[in-house]
């Protein structure tokens, strides 16, 4: 099962489903989006 079913069930086909889930993955282990990606310059993983 994939992790992105917890966004909907739609998340195969849906792109809102998968930004949707991308979004509450940055925020939940980032703080936001801006965090992911400072994280990234940083360290050049995710």
């Amino acid at each position: 099962a994939s992790k992105m079913a917890s966004a909907g069930s739609d998340w195969k086909t849906n792109p809102a489903t998968q930004i949707k889930w991308g979004l509450d993955y940055m925020n939940s282990r980032y703080g936001s989006p801006v965090g992911a990606w400072n994280f990234w310059q940083t360290h050049h993983w995710y």
